[in-house]
């Protein structure tokens, strides 16, 4: 595609959770990032698909029938993207008005990689707010403008240096705990953008974060051996501590940003069953290694 026909923003979702959440996502991308190209890679269902492609028939779709990790999807979605700059969200989300442009200006003011924060809208339940305040705590509202020191991988956006940078292990489908390192030590700055906000609707119910949670910290575990070798032991040893050291981080993050103290301080003891979780899925990943707990993820 050429220069002059190029779309000035491709964004790429990668789709596992399926109906409902995936028409809410495509809906606000079509309503509030019209020119934008839509790049889903989906390993959900026919009956997924077939919605995109009558519902939403400028979507560009890619149809994997055996299953595939997030970041292999988010990969193969930036692998087919033709704009200049690649944004990442997940199906979960929503985008506000303004989030595309925000991208895009800060793209021109010349920062290779750009974010924003995360808003929760899943708002109901304590059982909705505990997966939010384990996930996005550090990414939450407020977020300061300007150089950032981390990015989430779930609403940010690579110029082409960046992606290039980042194949070898694009390739390898490894999170962004890999990549924005990676970037880091390459040189490329993270910049937030407070405009650049995603809203967040996942409805987890306790069982399945529980589920992710496990399956989740055991993949990442399971990926990060190769490069421990036998200190992986050390891993597996430590691994209760994520419990308290997590937990004194999410809240020092909930009360200096001061949104949602109420909120956490009553989803607490979720908060707390989550960790566990996160930590058992930890030792045994660190132990056994990752198994195909990646392709659980959601």
């Amino acid at each position: 595609m050429s220069g002059a026909t190029a779309p000035p923003l491709s964004v790429v979702v990668a789709s596992v959770n399926g109906l409902p959440y995936l028409d809410a996502c495509l809906s606000s991308l079509a309503e509030q990032a019209p020119d934008a190209e839509v790049v889903v890679a989906d390993w959900t269902d026919e009956r997924t698909r077939r919605h995109v492609r009558e519902r939403f028939p400028k979507v560009k779709l890619l149809s994997f029938d055996e299953p595939k990790a997030v970041p292999e999807l988010r990969a193969a979605g930036i692998a087919d993207a033709a704009a200049p700059y690649v944004a990442v969200i997940e199906d979960h989300c929503v985008v506000r008005a303004g989030w595309a442009e925000s991208l895009l200006a800060q793209h021109a003011a010349g920062h290779a990689v750009v974010g924003g924060p995360v808003r929760n809208g899943a708002t109901r339940r304590l059982r909705d707010w505990a997966p939010f305040f384990v996930e996005y705590a550090e990414h939450m509202e407020p977020l300061p403008d300007g150089p950032a020191e981390s990015l989430t991988g779930m609403n940010v956006s690579y110029d082409r240096a960046a992606i290039a940078s980042m194949d070898d292990l694009l390739r390898q489908g490894m999170w962004e705990t890999w990549l924005h390192p990676h970037l880091a030590g390459e040189g490329f700055g993270f910049h937030s953008d407070s405009r650049a906000t995603l809203v967040h609707l996942k409805d987890f119910g306790f069982r399945e974060f529980c589920s992710q949670r496990w399956h989740y910290a055991r993949s990442h575990a399971g990926m990060r051996n190769a490069e421990l070798g036998s200190k992986r032991v050390l891993y597996v040893l430590g691994a209760p501590l994520i419990v308290p050291l997590m937990y004194s981080r999410i809240a020092r993050t909930v009360f200096r940003k001061r949104r949602h103290r109420a909120r956490f301080l009553a989803a607490t003891p979720l908060v707390l069953v989550y960790l566990s979780v996160w930590a058992a899925g930890e030792a045994v990943g660190s132990a056994f290694g990752g198994g195909r707990s990646i392709l659980r993820v959601r």
